[in-house]
């Protein structure tokens, strides 16, 4: 008897690690993801601000976030056959960082920095999350396992929360963000939309399962940022925008958290 349950035991504990890889593995990709489109927003607000400290604090531990969870991601890969794919993902990170500390030195040293690696530095940090999200992808397809439904949908507000104030930065702090405006696939009013139809989705998962508290939070808040995006010209209010993002990038957060 004793035996039988020391199998059923291991068979258990397998199975659950067998799981919980794949899944530690996204979450860590994830991150990544949020990561390196957060690092370029703080970029924006850097040199909009004329080398403004709090944002040079910002930038780094954006980047200390990123490699934090890419040493993770490295590790867990091993068992998920994806150590190739990081491998590439490593190489564009550390092109993005180079991009970014030779702008930020830019920025220090000159007042100013140079239009040709501003852009060439967007343009990676839009092939590294490219290629986070290819990866992301292929571990799904490979270990048949994803995410619940409301992780999902949490998730990807919060990339394209990511995303909305990174072009928002772009387009108010300086005319360096027409550069990154021009590489940007969506407009900003595509996305706000884009994002109201997936809050919208996301309520409706979430009846009955006590987060109206949550949903009101972010409600509020979107509420605002909403109508700074649509209305860009005449009610740019860019500290709220990007405070309203992180306390939204929150509450998604602790959803993907509760529901995990």
């Amino acid at each position: 008897m004793m035996i039988r349950f020391v199998q059923l035991l291991a068979l258990f504990l397998l199975t659950s690690m067998s799981h919980a890889t794949p899944q530690q593995l996204l979450t860590e990709l994830q991150q990544m993801r949020l990561a390196s489109i957060e690092v370029v927003t703080n970029f924006y607000m850097f040199t909009g601000l004329d080398a403004d400290a709090k944002y040079d604090r910002r930038m780094q531990q954006s980047a200390e976030r990123f490699k934090t969870s890419l040493e993770n991601a490295n590790e867990l890969a091993i068992a998920n056959n994806a150590s190739d794919n990081m491998a590439n993902i490593t190489a564009d990170w550390k092109k993005l960082n180079e991009l970014l500390m030779s702008n930020r030195e830019d920025m220090m040293t000159q007042g100013f920095p140079e239009v040709l690696l501003v852009d060439e530095m967007d343009r990676a940090s839009q092939s590294l999350v490219k290629k986070i999200t290819g990866t992301y992808q292929q571990i799904q397809q490979e270990t048949g396992i994803t995410p619940p439904e409301i992780v999902k949908k949490s998730r990807s507000l919060a990339l394209l929360m990511e995303e909305i104030t990174a072009q928002y930065a772009a387009r108010a702090t300086t005319n360096l963000g027409q550069v990154f405006m021009g590489n940007s696939e969506r407009t900003l009013e595509q996305m706000a939309d884009e994002f109201q139809v997936g809050l919208e989705e996301l309520r409706a998962m979430l009846q009955g399962k006590q987060a109206d508290n949550i949903l009101k939070s972010i409600d509020s808040k979107w509420k605002f940022m909403s109508n700074s995006v649509k209305n860009y010209n005449q009610n740019t209010v860019l500290f709220l925008v990007v405070s309203y993002n992180d306390r939204i990038l929150m509450h998604l957060k602790e959803l993907e958290e509760r529901f995990q």
